[in-house]
């Protein structure tokens, strides 16, 4: 393709020779589970974030699971989630052996409505689980005041909002507890899978670093029923080169995402809305037409690759339509319309304001014909 939906090449490129030699060092060392890389990495990142602890894990699903398990969730409890998100989220509440409580986004920002929240959450319901969606922050305010008013449990998942903000405080600051993803194409990226949880209760961080450990409190001694979710020593040290780096590449995307408007107006798409006092992480670049298969054929013939996050939404997904025990819902009109249109142009950190513009003149062009 012309221009590629995604590139870990062009991105890793001008970190070849620190990636390389963080390799090396953890060859050397020979090192490789729970040492001396993730004890670091586990410390800058919580410094990065402005969060007492870091408990680093093997992916974002099991910095979600274990969570829900740290805070006490049980079978049966209730956890209320955005329906339109990625299939993680849904996957990690009933791995939990809790039921998924599927809500409405808002219709500017794609992100779980407290309004939606407020009519579905009852008796049974335990915890919200906050999705900060394609590095768009949520509504922090009313979902922080919300759960608090009703005893809930708030947990963010920050998978697509490394350096994404609300109100002045990071995204990832604000629940009881934050789960992140490293997985190779987030704006924090490892090589491979890695994840990890951030919070602020000591009580908390014990409670994860036995579950994610056997439940073991000390060599051979289980205390709780866990499971082995471990970030490799190999992660660490590559998530180390690429931290720093983390602001630099934000106002990449930024750049990137301001051409994008800028060749987009006018024209019968919707673009991404930034929700006011709050920063974008821009993950991902997606906007919306009612012609979306079309568009995307037609990019396609031009050699620009698209994607769709995501064309299935929650209460749609075979396991839980065909198994209605499995979860509740509301009315999710919004988010079943909103499936059909969303669509994710090119864009990554390498890509250049004249390959937004390309691809914008290829939709001007479709919307010409």
């Amino acid at each position: 393709m012309k221009i590629p939906f995604n590139s870990l090449k062009i991105q890793l490129e001008p970190l070849d020779q620190e990636l390389r030699a963080a390799f090396n060092r953890v060859l050397d060392r020979g090192w490789f589970v729970m040492g001396p890389e993730t004890e670091a990495f586990e410390k800058e990142f919580s410094d990065w974030l402005g969060m007492p602890f870091t408990v680093s894990v093997n992916s974002g699903t099991d910095a979600l699971i274990l969570s829900l398990r740290a805070l006490g969730l049980k079978a049966g409890d209730e956890v209320v989630c955005p329906s339109f998100t990625a299939m993680p989220c849904w996957q990690a509440i009933a791995a939990a052996g809790c039921v998924p409580v599927f809500a409405e986004v808002e219709q500017d920002f794609y992100t779980l409505d407290p309004k939606s929240v407020d009519q579905l959450a009852g008796p049974k319901t335990k915890a919200v689980l906050a999705v900060h969606l394609y590095g768009q922050s949520c509504d922090m305010k009313g979902l922080t005041k919300l759960c608090r008013d009703k005893g809930l449990f708030l947990i963010e998942d920050c998978a697509q909002a490394h350096g994404t903000a609300c109100n002045g405080k990071p995204a990832g600051t604000f629940g009881d507890l934050s789960a992140f993803s490293f997985y190779p194409t987030k704006n924090l990226g490892a090589l491979g899978d890695a994840g990890a949880v951030c919070g602020k209760s000591s009580g908390l961080e014990k409670k994860l670093r036995l579950l994610c450990q056997y439940g073991e409190e000390k060599r051979y001694k289980s205390v709780c029923l866990g499971i082995n979710s471990r970030m490799d020593e190999i992660q660490a040290a590559f998530l180390r080169v690429r931290l720093p780096k983390l602001l630099e590449t934000k106002a990449e995307r930024e750049a990137l995402a301001h051409a994008y408007m800028e060749g987009l107006t006018g024209l019968p798409v919707v673009p991404p809305t930034e929700r006011k006092d709050c920063g974008h992480a821009y993950h991902l670049f997606v906007i919306r037409s009612e012609a979306r298969d079309e568009l995307a054929a037609h990019l396609a013939e031009k050699g620009i690759g698209t994607a769709v996050h995501y064309p299935l939404p929650g209460h749609a997904q075979p396991v839980f339509a065909e198994n209605p025990g499995l979860c509740r819902t509301g009315d999710l009109s919004y988010t079943e319309s909103l499936s059909r249109e969303i669509l994710s142009l090119p864009f990554f950190p390498g890509m250049t304001p004249r390959d937004a513009e390309m691809v914008c003149a290829a939709i001007q062009e479709f919307y010409n014909a």
